[in-house]
């Protein structure tokens, strides 16, 4: 037979509030305890508290300068100063110097304010630490008023304490300003000599150096010498692009002419010269006579001889001629018959171009004295320009510190007179605005102790009740074994009050010994639990059970309680029921029905295996309220008890109950400790575990189902159940059978 197994729905979910109260109550006694204790300390340490008295005074503590000026920065800060000053004036206030000169001051009215072997320092101490001294706030602004409150206990004595303590301020105050403004003053009079010093020494320096360097200010002059060098760099490069294009116009004359420039001047001389011409032409003409005279003649004619002597004299005056016109004739310039005939022989176009070559002669020579002239000049600038960097760093470091020193000056100069001015309205003003009065009591107050006791108390109380709840591991609620187990729950007994003797049926018919309402109640509630069990198990398993067996993980759980129930609901249901007591080792069914167990299961299997077959079950029927069960109990205890559960007689048994009946129901031993409960389950169709709600931890709990979920465990019962309120059905939708969560417990008592 299949059966569906159900999983217990394991939400963690968060306590609420009956379950909280629920804990309180379950552990009133810790709670109750500790809520009574710390009252009672509270009412003794009220009674045995001296009574303390209480006064304060408020003193206004305001600065007479709204601002003042940073020394080194120049910068008005009184508002932050003040605020800083106020925390200043708090602390000092504080000073155990102040409480001393008061404590003294006291002693002449109240001799016993301190004991004899207390040193004045000691017994100020110990005022001091009464005295609270703080600023008012008015919302989240700080107020210039301080309050000082003093604690004692004697009221006149709390009022002269703070009167006394207002006046020391007050003289205090008073006698301070002067001193430390005058302080203030000698500070800035020595800084004003230290600085004046060090301005002359920079002033000396600064003069120095540009008397030494014949500079004023090095950085400009540098920046002055620098455009000179890049217009100089600029002028030099156009001097070269207009040397390059001189250049390459001499070079395409010389080209041209395929003279040097000074023979080219030369012959341009010697073209112009008019006498030059005028002889060259006559030698030209006597030449031409000669040539002619020499074809008709031979040398030694004399016309030949006359004409050579000619054209030797018109040489002569053309060297003279050239001599004349050129004045010292280059060395390397010769006037032999052939120069003489060549030179001077220029056209126009000739003679331009020997121009502009002399001419472009001169631009070379004059562009290269310029080019040597601007490199000259760029190097000087360079050098001098080199030498800038040390001189400005030099100046840098001299001039600034004198500017410095000259500003530092001149601010404490403005600080001394400031100072100055202030001297008569000095630092800070304190002044009492309201003066201290009469001690009032503040202790000992019996409703706030008695308060403060029971506020402690609850706290400590449910800490406490908590904390004992948290150590505890024994599951006291339905609710936490449907968590805990690892078993779907099945449903709740309601506890029966009843004792063990007294027979089960009886109980269910409402006939105990005061026959009340109580009885009926607890029987109607009884059998309507069981109803809801027996329905819940049919809805869990697919197929009717033959068998069903029921144990638990202790003793003492109700196992044998349910398992008559269950009995019964079935036989109501018009079923067919055995109901068979396996449990050898404590059996008890018979005390609950009010049988005698004399024979039963135990007999039954020590007889002979081969007349088995012929043996037959002989049960006890039993009738209540219309339905018929069928009780086979134990019998007599065997020594051995797991030799006849584990033998062949008991499985026979069993086939034969479920072949004769529609519902066997075996009442198991308890699962630990022993395997009785294991070995009848694995003969059985399924099985179900009954717990104690105030007895099964959760060691025990999950021992046990950690055990049954081997076999066929189809859930778990939970039995004394305390609560009023009933479980919810279970409810069937599509043939899928489901477990129901059953409702927060509320009380428990």
């Amino acid at each position: 037979m299949q059966t569906t197994q159900l999983s217990s729905v394991m939400d963690k979910s968060e306590i609420g509030y009956g379950q909280l109260l629920n804990i309180l109550v379950r552990r009133f006694v810790w709670f109750g305890g500790a809520v009574i204790g710390t009252v009672a300390i509270a009412i003794a340490l009220t009674l045995k508290e001296d009574p303390v008295y209480q006064s304060s005074m408020q003193l206004l503590v305001e600065p007479n300068y709204r601002q003042t000026v940073d020394i080194t920065s120049g910068q008005q800060e009184g508002r932050r100063l003040s605020q800083t000053d106020y925390a200043t004036q708090l602390n000092l206030m504080r000073s155990q110097s102040f409480i001393e000169q008061t404590v003294e001051q006291l002693l002449v009215d109240y001799s016993d304010l301190c004991s004899e072997p207390d040193a004045l320092s000691d017994c100020a101490k110990r005022f001091q630490k009464a005295l609270t001294l703080s600023q008012i706030s008015e919302g989240d602004a700080k107020t210039g008023i301080f309050e000082a409150t003093f604690r004692g206990k004697d009221p006149a004595m709390v009022q002269s304490f703070l009167e006394t303590l207002g006046a020391i301020y007050l003289n205090y105050n008073q006698e301070q300003q002067e001193q430390r403004l005058k302080r203030g003053l000698a500070l800035v009079n020595q800084q004003i000599e230290e600085v004046q010093k060090n301005l002359t020494v920079s002033r000396q320096a600064l003069k120095q150096f540009r008397e030494t360097e014949n500079l004023i200010d090095p950085e400009q002059q540098s920046l002055t010498v620098a455009e000179s060098l890049r217009q100089i760099e600029q002028t030099k490069l156009e001097v070269e692009t207009q040397y390059l294009d001189v250049q390459a116009e001499y070079n395409a004359l010389q080209s041209q002419l395929k003279a040097d420039p000074q023979s080219a001047l030369i012959a341009s001389r010697l073209s112009q010269s008019s006498r030059y011409q005028q002889l060259l032409n006559a030698l030209q003409e006597t030449e031409l006579a000669l040539q002619k005279r020499q074809s008709l003649y031979a040398e030694a004619d004399p016309g030949v001889q006359d004409l050579f002597a000619q054209r030797q004299g018109h040489i002569s005056l053309l060297q003279a001629e050239v001599e004349r016109a050129l004045g010292q004739i280059p060395a390397q310039f010769n006037l032999d018959e052939t120069a003489l005939l060549k030179e001077g022989q220029l056209g126009e176009i000739d003679l331009e171009l020997v121009s502009n070559l002399v001419q472009a002669n001169v631009d070379l020579q004059s562009l290269s004295a310029r080019r040597t002239g601007l490199a000259n000049a760029e190097q000087q600038l360079k050098r001098e320009l080199d030498k800038f960097p040390s001189l400005i760093a030099e100046y840098n470091r001299i001039q600034p510190e004198a500017q410095i020193q000259q500003q530092s000056l001149e601010q404490l100069l403005q600080l001394r007179q400031k100072l100055s001015n202030e001297l008569a309205q000095g630092g800070f003003s304190w002044d009492i605005v309201e003066a201290s009065q009469l001690g009032e009591k503040i202790s000992p107050q019996p409703k706030q102790n008695l308060l403060l006791g029971v506020i402690a108390g609850l706290f400590l109380g449910g800490a406490l009740a908590f904390g004992r709840e948290t150590i505890d591991t024994v599951v006291r609620t339905s609710d936490e074994l449907r968590k805990r187990a690892a078993l779907p729950l099945l449903g709740v007994i309601p506890e029966i009050s009843a004792k063990k003797s007294d027979a089960l049926l009886s109980i269910l018919d409402g006939e105990q010994v005061s026959s009340d309402s109580l009885a009926v109640s607890q029987s109607q509630l009884f059998r309507d639990a069981v109803d809801l069990i027996y329905k819940t198990i049919q809805l869990v398993n697919s197929q009717p059970l033959s068998s069903l067996l029921v144990t638990s993980a202790l003793g003492e759980e109700g196992k044998t309680t349910l398992s008559i129930g269950l009995a019964l609901s079935a036989a109501r249901a018009h079923q067919r029921v055995l109901l068979i007591d396996a449990n050898f080792r404590n059996p008890c069914l018979h005390k609950y029905l009010g049988l005698v167990n004399v024979q039963g299961l135990s007999t039954q299997l020590h007889s002979d295996l081969n007349h088995w077959h012929k043996k037959t079950i002989s049960p006890v029927t039993l009738s209540h309220s219309g339905a018929n069960i069928d009780v086979l109990l134990a019998g007599s205890v065997p020594d051995d008890p797991m030799r006849l559960l584990s033998s062949s007689q008991m499985k026979q048994v069993l086939e034969k109950a479920e072949a004769n009946y529609d519902l066997v129901i075996v009442d198991a031993p308890a699962v630990s400790g022993f395997a009785d409960s294991l070995q009848l389950a694995s003969m059985c169709n399924a099985s179900i575990m009954v717990s104690r709600l105030d007895r099964i931890t959760q060691a025990d709990l999950n021992q046990a189902t950690t055990m049954l979920n081997q076999v066929n465990a189809i859930g778990i019962v939970a039995n004394w159940h305390r609560e009023n309120t009933r479980p919810e059905r279970l409810y069937e939708r599509n043939g899928t059978a489901k477990v129901f969560q059953e409702p927060a417990m509320l009380w428990r008592s």
